[in-house]
């Protein structure tokens, strides 16, 4: 991959927190991903079709609506882009059929995605509920 690639990839992803993730700017989703784009959200199941990604993301909210995405690193190789997250909210709505503890949580999250045409076309994301509940205290921890 060229640097210049490399950069492209990386500006993508960056504007795909900013402006989706922390923005909640539904135009900038559609601009920034292909509309078939696949995503493979662990727990939360597997999609294609940007209105079901926004469908999950909308339902995060709900359960953590100050949630706040901040990137802790990102390496980019060819058209993959991998990242690692720290991610923040508070705990205000039913999320895994547990209800909303009011408290605050910082969890991480692993995320990879593949980039085609200059916009994302696959996301794989796996973020770390048992963390994120346990501090809200409706998990205990193993061990």
């Amino acid at each position: 991959m060229t640097d210049q690639g490399r950069e492209a990839s990386l500006e993508l992803l960056a504007r795909f927190t900013d402006e989706w993730l922390n923005g909640h700017d539904r135009e900038a989703l559609d601009q920034i991903c292909h509309p078939d784009i696949a995503y493979h959200w662990g727990a939360l199941g597997d999609g294609r079709g940007v209105d079901g990604l926004a469908a999950l993301e909308e339902a995060a909210r709900v359960a953590f609506p100050d949630m706040r995405v901040q990137t802790d690193w990102v390496l980019a190789d060819g058209d993959h882009v991998a990242r690692r997250s720290i991610v923040t909210g508070t705990h205000r709505g039913a999320w895994f059929g547990i209800a909303p503890t009011g408290r605050r949580a910082t969890w991480a999250a692993m995320e990879g995605y593949r980039i085609r045409d200059g916009r994302i076309a696959v996301q794989w994301l796996v973020d770390d509920w048992a963390s994120a509940l346990s501090q809200g205290g409706r998990l205990s921890p193993i061990g």
